[in-house]
């Protein structure tokens, strides 16, 4: 469980990047390739990108991270924890449409 504000960096370049504001986690869907984390209510939104209603993690994007970011993201959401994220860009998603492509996940403490 997580306790304080945590933050982990993916260590890549964040050209252009905009916070995701602060939203809780309804599901952490997890595949061998990717994880997508569900917001509890609103979207997550970037310009340019047409799908908010969900963020993918690729394993291929974060390769020394992606075991990482999911972890922080599953101890969030057991946590009921919020999470806010760095966003940079779009990437056409597993369901075709353009989604915000995540650099950073930050856990929100009390």
């Amino acid at each position: 469980l997580l306790i304080a504000f945590a933050v982990f960096s993916l260590g890549l370049p964040c050209f252009a990047a905009v916070g995701s504001g602060d939203f809780s986690i309804l599901k952490v869907e997890a595949t061998d390739t990717f994880f997508t984390l569900y917001p509890t209510s609103g979207s997550v939104q970037n310009d340019g990108c047409e799908d908010g209603s969900k963020v993918v993690f690729w394993r291929t994007d974060f390769p020394t991270g992606y075991d990482s970011a999911l972890s922080i993201a599953l101890a969030a959401h057991m946590g009921n924890r919020k999470v806010s994220m760095w966003l940079d860009s779009c990437k056409v998603g597993p369901w075709g449409k353009r989604l915000p492509i995540p650099r950073s996940i930050v856990v929100i403490g009390n």
